[in-house]
């Protein structure tokens, strides 16, 4: 009897703690102002994530799923965040080449406006010389006023002379004419096209900038949320907040495990299939390494985590690869590795959106100036790289290539480009606020991992 009696005291005690902790939910959930659902991508999971916790009777497993759900939101709303960041920067990419392109024409245009005065000086010489030659008279009046047979040949074939040379200066005129007003025409059809381009960055760095502040906002929202629940569940199990939180950490570096043998098979499959990494299934819908990952203790992926040795570089590698990558590069494994050495110097250096050095980069910028110090140009945004240089499939990755993260791995929405460093890392600027640094590949958005790699 005084068994039963203890067991329900600790019962009534665990339902009291559940209770003084849902209604402290309650109140915290009630305080906190959150936008409207769908106001940033992830709001959603957030919001319902909210009502799982506000409910009495919700259930251990249901806790669980929106714990995860949360992790996602946060996840989704970095990529958006990032994916508008790239938009940004091949915005910006494009005012750039726009604004050359309009210093070109209007050179252009200048170099055609001089030629037209060169041809119409041409012309008037030629015009002053037939009158001084007597070429206002006709051939007639040219034969009789000349003096003797010897002068009168001379007069004649000074006035043909002249009278063709003015025809050829008539004829330059008028092509240099055409040029200039076509060039002019290029000139201030591309002072639009910069005009409209500069806009246009300025667009789309404003929603960048804004879209980072969404990401901002629900990913401390989602924490904030993540915490009520650990907090409601260790409530819910009678255990410590500390050893539910161990718990959750367990449950989200088994879903990254997960993503990345799925990211892996999904690579496989794209390289056998030789999709070029243009599109993919993506992977499981794991946390993607929100919560930090393991360490890249998840494997799962060729190099990953320093768990499979590097292939070993060959400066002839010229063998056809599966799954329609090519080997037509240029750059040797020295030139790799010298790269890969570069980029290790500008660890620590702040993020900045559309940096290219030397004080701060992005994540492009940094993987530009890298093979620049190796003495390769490649293309200044992460989706021009990945287009514009040779794609080798991964299970060939060497020291100095690119690796690429794309929005359910398609090829244009592509967010973010790193370089391999060797030992499953690779050297980043991935983000504001997160200074250059290195990390596992494998412990961050790897569903989102691209199935090829790029190599100058």
């Amino acid at each position: 009897m005084e068994t039963t009696r203890r067991a329900w005291a600790v019962d009534a005690g665990r339902r009291t703690a559940v209770a003084v902790v849902l209604a402290l939910v309650a109140t915290v959930l009630a305080v906190i102002h959150a936008p409207a659902a769908s106001a940033y991508p992830g709001a959603d999971e957030i919001e319902a994530a909210k009502e799982a916790i506000a409910n009495q009777a919700a259930s251990v497993e249901e806790l669980d799923a929106a714990i995860a759900a949360l992790e996602r939101a946060a996840e989704d709303a970095d990529v958006a965040a990032l994916v508008a960041g790239e938009d940004y920067a091949d915005a910006q990419q494009a005012n750039i080449d726009a604004q050359r392109a309009l210093f070109s024409a209007n050179a252009r245009a200048d170099e055609a406006a001089d030629a037209l005065e060169t041809a119409r000086a041409g012309l008037a010489a030629v015009a002053q010389a037939t009158y001084r030659n007597g070429g206002d008279l006709d051939a007639l009046e040219a034969i009789l006023k000349a003096d003797g047979f010897e002068d009168v040949i001379a007069r004649y074939d000074a006035l043909g002379r002249a009278s063709s040379n003015a025809d050829v200066q008539l004829q330059q005129v008028r092509a240099a004419a055409l040029v200039a007003e076509t060039m002019q025409t290029y000139a201030d059809s591309a002072a639009e096209d910069a005009l409209a381009a500069e806009q246009t960055a300025r667009t789309a760095l404003d929603d960048a900038k804004q879209a980072q502040a969404d990401a901002v906002a629900a990913i401390d929202e989602a924490r904030a949320v993540q915490e009520m629940a650990v907090t409601q569940l260790a409530a819910l199990r009678g255990v410590a907040i500390e050893l539910e939180q161990e718990r959750q950490d367990g449950l989200a570096a088994a879903r990254d495990a997960a993503a990345a043998e799925q990211a892996a098979a999904d690579r496989e499959q794209a390289q056998s299939s030789g999709s070029g990494g243009s599109g993919g299934t993506g992977g499981s819908g794991g946390s993607g390494g929100t919560t930090g990952g393991t360490g890249g203790s998840t494997g799962g992926s060729t190099g990953g985590s320093g768990s499979t040795p590097d292939p070993e570089p060959t400066e002839d590698d010229t063998t056809p690869l599966p799954g329609g990558a090519t080997s037509g590069w240029k750059s040797s494994a020295a030139d790799g590795v010298a790269a890969a050495d570069y980029s290790l110097t500008l660890q620590g250096l702040p993020y900045l959106l559309g940096g290219s050095g030397p004080d701060s980069y992005d994540c492009s910028g940094l993987t530009q100036a890298s093979w620049r110090a190796a003495g390769y140009n490649i293309p200044r945004t992460s989706r021009t790289q990945y287009a514009g240089m040779t794609r080798v499939s991964f299970s060939n990755l060497r020291v100095g290539d690119l690796l690429f993260w794309g929005d359910n791995q398609i090829a244009s929405e592509i967010y973010h480009v790193a370089i391999y460093i060797g030992n499953g890392k690779v050297m980043e600027a991935r983000k504001p606020g997160v200074p250059a640094s290195t990390r596992y590949y494998d412990d961050w958005g790897i569903e989102n991992l691209m199935p090829y790699v790029a190599r100058p």
